[in-house]
Formats: C-alpha cells, sequence, structure tokens
C-alpha cells in the first residue's frame, strides 16, 4: 500500500458521499430513506483507484435513487 501511495496512486472508497459518474460506477440502486439521501453512495463493492488525476479503476457502488435510475 505504501508504495502505491508514493506512485501516486490513491483509493477511492465513496461511501456516504454523492454519487459521481466520472468516479463512480452504479451496479446496484436501492429506495432512499429520505430526500437528504438521494444519488448518495450507500455502499461499495470494489473500491476504485486513481493514478496521477488519472481514473485507473471506478469505484463500483451501490446508489440511494427514488426515481429507480441514474
Amino acid at each position: 500500500v505504501k508504495e502505491l501511495a508514493a506512485a501516486g496512486v490513491e483509493r477511492i472508497d465513496p461511501a456516504g458521499v454523492a454519487f459521481d459518474p466520472a468516479l463512480h460506477e452504479a451496479v446496484s440502486i436501492i429506495p432512499a430513506p429520505d430526500a437528504a439521501q438521494e444519488r448518495v453512495v450507500s455502499a461499495t463493492f470494489q473500491s476504485g483507484y486513481v493514478m496521477k488525476g488519472q481514473l485507473v479503476r471506478p469505484a463500483r457502488v451501490q446508489v440511494f435513487s427514488t426515481e429507480g435510475s441514474l
């Protein structure tokens, strides 16, 4: 992990933050418990990675959504 960090690789674990399609891949959607949770990542299935500002792999996530789609 230290060697990856030294090479400029950062792990993306977005649970609890707003869904960003540029960094996250939504693989599952569940109903939002309230309006404040709309389009917020509820769980991370697979962490993503960024290397020196470039996306290497998006994080695969579950997202709260009342609309049923993103």
